[in-house]
């Protein structure tokens, strides 16, 4: 969006730096943010605004720093993430083949075979990966109300697919929209930690290796 204003909760690299490069490089203004403020701000030349998206106060800070500065928000790009996930890969150039040369249910089976993901780091991991960009979303959506022109883009990964989801009845309720509530949502995260914690993943029909 030309001239634009654009805001990317990033890693400061990969997807989402290019996400700023590629937005700037089109006219749009874009607020980067990041937990380092230091190696956040170096990335690119963009707007920055230091943001730790598992922190609600953080994501009201944002939104006050973005409505002081320029009163709407045209884009929100939600791109943080954390993983959790131990990988051993073996030979480094198997990541390269990996990603060139296997097409997406290859490399989840790959991915699957390759990683390991301890309780204690799917405890601390899923409620961030599933509440940040909620969180983020919630604060920033006043402004992006102001805008004619309003963009929201979430990037997730191959394991937000239903089709990864192996029961049907579960693959139904997490596609009815109009009436899966933000309570339900907490009530399915607690049921996956408790299915995690005891190895019943595959019985209740949740992706194996990731959430």
């Amino acid at each position: 969006m030309e001239g634009g204003v654009t805001a990317n909760s990033s890693h400061k690299r990969g997807i989402g730096l290019e996400v700023c490069r590629q937005l700037a490089s089109s006219g749009a203004t874009v607020v980067l943010t990041a937990r380092d403020e230091e190696r956040g701000a170096a990335a690119v030349d963009v707007v920055f605004c230091q943001l730790d998206v598992g922190e609600p106060s953080s994501a009201a800070r944002l939104a006050d720093f973005v409505r002081d500065r320029f009163g709407r928000l045209d884009i929100l790009v939600n791109n943080a993430g954390v993983s959790g996930v131990r990988m051993d890969i073996g030979d480094p150039a198997a990541l390269h083949q990996v990603r060139t040369s296997m097409g997406t249910n290859e490399r989840l089976e790959w991915f699957n075979q390759s990683t390991t993901e301890p309780f204690e780091e799917c405890k601390k991991t899923k409620p961030t990966k599933s509440y940040t960009s909620k969180n983020v979303t919630e604060a920033l959506l006043p402004l992006l109300l102001s805008s004619s022109e309003a963009r929201l883009v979430n990037v997730s990964s191959s394991f937000g697919l239903l089709w990864v989801f192996s029961r049907e009845e579960l693959k139904h309720e997490l596609n009815d929209i109009d009436n899966l509530s933000t309570k339900r949502l907490d009530e399915l995260l607690g049921q996956f930690l408790k299915d995690f914690k005891n190895g019943r993943l595959d019985h209740h029909g949740w992706p194996v290796g990731g959430f």
